[in-house]
């Protein structure tokens, strides 16, 4: 089993944001923000020192919590202070984005890294289809084709036009080519049956983000049978799990750190009525907002909940991650370490602990 390193570049004052989503300019310090990338960058840097071999980021908008709008931007800063760690985008959102760009970004950054990228394919979630006034009910059908897209884009060596539904090109010719050919190992991000099943017919690695061990099971095992129905098999590192992570000296003082924390545990929240409406607008349903009740509770964004997936010492994350190796055959264990309440020097520490007592037995699995 591997390890990455998934690297938000949270803003270091992140403690004092509101629970909901956006985050407002206001909250926000030029000086913070140019310390906060720097230390970010740093954690990425000891990260492929304490040997993990991935460094991973993706797209999200207006949250100073994982602050990487362009994840291509960010892995081509860090590309350049960390010189053996695979470049994981995992990944840029294609509901939003131009394809033929995100392609390009794809196929540039796999030559400044010298073939280190792999590429994430992900829809996003509810809150992520408001940054760019997307229509939720497209967002399906826009992720399908943006990845027919970027996948043509990437390996026809001839100039070729695209009539799509969403997208029209008369030209595309990506320049330059990826220097992996015919190109980068691909991962798509999702749990959707028509998503899984894509991946598995078109011979792709599988992500699944933030769900306990035994739901994943049940993902996996679908995207491992429809593998077998395209005649093939997933090698370990096409199973990719990115979990929450609080690492401590002991269960005990790891027990503490959570008992601390006031508000949310994970991620980012936002109106209920607003998640609601978009997840309804996604599926085709019908929202009322006169249901809603006034004053409701906010809601979690990512459908998660405020759950850690990896919580304790170091025995009892090994056992963990074990679950997800053996029930899940998961390859690649992709690790947000920028919790709540947890500054630079700490998340530091935790690489630091992790690196030397959690990774070396993770990589017998």
């Amino acid at each position: 089993m591997k390890a990455s390193y998934f690297g938000p570049m949270g803003y270091s004052q992140r403690h004092l944001f509101p629970s909901t989503w956006p985050i407002p300019p206001s909250y926000h310090d030029p000086e913070t923000s140019v310390q906060s990338y720097q230390e970010g960058m740093e954690e990425c840097e000891f990260a492929e020192e304490m040997g993990f071999e991935w460094i991973s980021f993706s797209e999200h908008h207006y949250s100073g919590r994982i602050a990487t709008g362009n994840p291509a931007v960010m892995a081509a800063a860090v590309a350049e202070r960390c010189k053996k760690a695979k470049i994981a985008i995992l990944g840029q959102l294609l509901p939003l984005n131009n394809p033929v760009r995100a392609a390009e970004e794809l196929a540039m950054l796999d030559n400044i890294t010298n073939g280190r990228v792999i590429i994430g394919f992900l829809r996003g979630t509810p809150n992520e289809d408001q940054v760019y006034t997307m229509n939720p009910a497209e967002g399906r059908g826009r992720l399908r084709e943006g990845m027919d897209l970027v996948i043509k884009a990437l390996t026809e060596p001839e100039p070729f036009a695209w009539e799509g539904r969403y997208h029209q090109f008369r030209t595309v010719s990506v320049w330059p080519r990826p220097v992996q050919q015919p190109m980068p190992p691909v991962i798509v991000a999702t749990r959707s049956d028509d998503s899984i099943k894509y991946a598995a017919e078109h011979k792709l690695g599988l992500g699944v983000s933030f769900i306990p061990v035994d739901q994943m099971a049940k993902v996996v095992e679908s995207y491992v049978g429809w593998c077998g129905d395209a005649g093939w098999q997933p090698q370990p590192d096409q199973i990719v799990y990115r979990g929450s992570i609080y690492l401590a000296e002991t269960d005990k003082k790891a027990e503490e750190w959570l008992a601390s924390l006031k508000g949310p545990t994970r991620g980012m929240t936002g109106p209920s009525n607003v998640v609601r409406a978009v997840q309804a607008a996604r599926s085709g349903e019908e929202f009322d907002l006169r249901n809603v009740i006034a004053g409701s509770p906010t809601g979690d964004v990512t459908g998660a909940g405020p759950r850690l997936s990896f919580m304790g010492g170091p025995d009892t994350i090994v056992k963990q991650m074990k679950a997800f190796h053996d029930q899940c055959g998961a390859g690649v264990m992709d690790l947000f370490f920028q919790q709540p309440g947890t500054d630079h020097r700490e998340v530091m520490n935790e690489i630091e602990l992790f690196g030397r007592e959690v990774l070396p037995r993770i990589k017998e699995f």
